[in-house]
């Protein structure tokens, strides 16, 4: 089953929506089985058994839950994750997120008490700066070159 959820503007106050993105809500009472895609914000206060793809903004909740992948601009944890998360920019993990999988972003910040079992992976956000990040790089010699090295006069010699 896929939840494609419709383009809704509407006023908002909470993170990463201040540009009054599409947002949508999933109750805490309410569990759906099954990938939602949407170009807007989420915010998950339920369990998701299934992926998000192609979100804006992916917020969860404290005590809320996402078995399935993540894949977003932006993603803000406060919940648990069963699955990989990849975002565009970043990846926040407030105090109380648990995330079983591997994150990929931008940036990744991890608040004290956020835990991840899995990898993480940065890269970066400019593509011109990934290209030159890819070319090979001469590797300074380790090779010691020759040094003078002034030896002091002993006693008794003269200059």
């Amino acid at each position: 089953m896929n939840l494609s959820l419709k383009r809704r503007s509407t006023p908002s106050f909470e993170h990463g929506t201040s540009r009054g993105d599409n947002y949508s809500v999933l109750d805490a009472k309410l569990t759906i089985v099954g990938d939602i895609e949407t170009d807007g914000t989420v915010r998950i206060d339920g369990r998701l058994e299934g992926s998000v793809r192609r979100a804006a903004v992916v917020i969860l909740g404290a005590g809320a839950m996402i078995k399935g992948n993540v894949t977003a601009r932006e993603v803000v944890l406060s919940g648990s994750v069963q699955g990989n998360i990849e975002a565009v920019e970043r990846v926040e993990l407030q105090a109380t997120a648990i995330v079983t999988g591997d994150i990929e972003a931008g940036a990744i910040l991890i608040h004290e008490g956020g835990a991840v079992r899995g990898r993480l992976s940065v890269r970066s956000l400019d593509p011109k700066q990934q290209q030159q990040d890819a070319k090979p790089t001469r590797a300074p010699s380790l090779t010691p070159r020759a040094m003078r090295i002034p030896v002091p006069a002993m006693a008794g010699e003269s200059k």
